[in-house]
């Protein structure tokens, strides 16, 4: 069991992510998130209950006193009175159930952290997929700005091929229209800038201002592109299926525990016997070992074994089930990096020759031998896929991200 909290404990540190500069936003998640600190304090109560399990191993001692009376057939002896004295107990073989109760209040710690573990990695994936649209964003509005200015500058030209004649005044409306689409596109990113601080609130309980947000990149293209090979046994999900059969299990030993007798070392000392004549004096002492055999229960430990042994089963199909479901997701989430890798390699091959095809139509635009519509769709190829790259990026990350997170 103990290497079992190990493995667990261990598996929560291995995981490593593209991203870069977001440390720091991680540690402070883990620091201020409400959900967070909620269950850090739920662990904190089932290791309290996890020990108090282990009182069971302990003696006993209680003190007690009163009246009474002690009766058998001849009345002359006969006691009755005041008693008082010290009673002190240990159980020396109870069928294992204190056994199996400690286990199982270990196994609810373990259950508790990997719940902590999935609800932090929840949050992390909240915030790479909230960091990831905000870089995203951030490179939009500089690639925009960039755009609007070279947009501006071929407006200008455009108004000089009119007013010498060289070309209508359509060439005027197509660059209008163009600053208008920009502008649109600004206005939405602002929209949405708002609305990812928004989410870092929630997050964080504070807004990150956006020069803390500009100190994160996206990772390299070849740590986004890595998969470490998948093992279910470091899957959440998986481990804690397991968990759960194996707390049956465990259930079910203390049921079965209720069909063996108990033994307990008990001792007495003080006055035992009743009296109202004799002196109160404490001199008396009593030991022995009682032996407890449970003879008839209603039927109701037969019931409850089936019912457990029911449920055991139940909880490995669940185990295999989950692991399937894991080993699904992430071949899943692994071909879709490769079909990430391959689309951002063409982009970025169609960023090249974008380029080269927009620097060569502002050419022949100035010559006369292409019109406004040749110039704006260069220009926007150009830019698209300049934009296009980190939309690339920001899907590679929150993938990257959900494919870690099932190791």
């Amino acid at each position: 069991m103990k290497k079992g909290l190990l493995l667990i404990c261990l598996s929560f540190g291995l995981n490593t992510y593209g991203m870069e500069g977001i440390s720091n936003l991680e540690q402070q998640l883990v620091e201020k998130n409400q959900i967070l600190s909620a269950l850090q304090n739920e662990i904190q109560s089932k290791e309290n209950l996890l020990k108090s399990s282990y009182s069971n191993y302990y003696p006993t001692i209680n003190a007690v006193g009163g009246w009474g009376e002690n009766r058998v057939d001849n009345p002359e002896e006969r006691n009755k009175g005041y008693f008082g004295y010290l009673d002190g107990r240990v159980n020396l073989f109870n069928g294992f159930k204190d056994l199996s109760v400690s286990n199982q209040k270990e196994i609810d710690v373990q259950l508790k952290k990997l719940e902590y573990e999935a609800s932090r990695r929840e949050l992390r994936t909240e915030l790479i997929e909230t960091a990831s649209n905000m870089i995203y964003l951030h490179k939009l509005q500089a690639i925009l700005n960039d755009e609007e200015k070279i947009t501006k500058d071929q407006k200008k030209m455009a108004a000089k091929k009119v007013s010498a004649g060289l070309t209508s005044t359509v060439d005027n409306l197509e660059f209008d229209l163009r600053e208008r689409e920009i502008e649109i596109q600004q206005k939405e990113i602002n929209q949405l800038h708002k609305e990812y601080h928004q989410k870092l609130l929630q997050l964080f309980g504070s807004d990150i201002p956006d020069a803390e947000l500009d100190k994160i990149t996206f990772g390299s293209i070849e740590n986004l592109k890595q998969v470490k090979p998948f093992v279910s046994e470091n899957n959440l999900e998986v481990q804690r299926a397991q968990l759960l059969s194996k707390q049956t299990e465990y259930e079910r030993k203390e049921l079965k525990g209720e069909y063996m007798p108990s033994v307990d070392f008990v001792y007495s000392f003080g006055r035992l016997t009743p009296s109202e004549t004799s002196p109160m004096t404490f001199n008396e002492t009593k030991y022995g070992l009682q032996i407890n055999i449970p003879l008839f229960s209603g039927f109701s430990t037969i019931t409850k074994n089936a019912a457990k042994k029911s449920e055991t089963l139940a909880r490995k199909s669940q185990a295999n089930q989950a692991a399937l479901n894991s080993q699904s997701s992430f071949i899943s989430l692994k071909e879709k990096i490769q079909e990430l890798n391959d689309l951002y390699e063409i982009n970025e091959s169609k960023l090249i020759t974008s380029k080269q095809y927009f620097e060569m139509t502002v050419g022949e635009y100035k010559r006369g031998i292409k019109n406004s519509p040749d110039l704006v769709g260069a220009t926007e190829r150009w830019f698209n896929s300049q934009k296009k790259k980190f939309e690339l990026l920001k899907e590679f990350e929150l993938t990257k991200t959900r494919i870690e997170n099932l190791n």
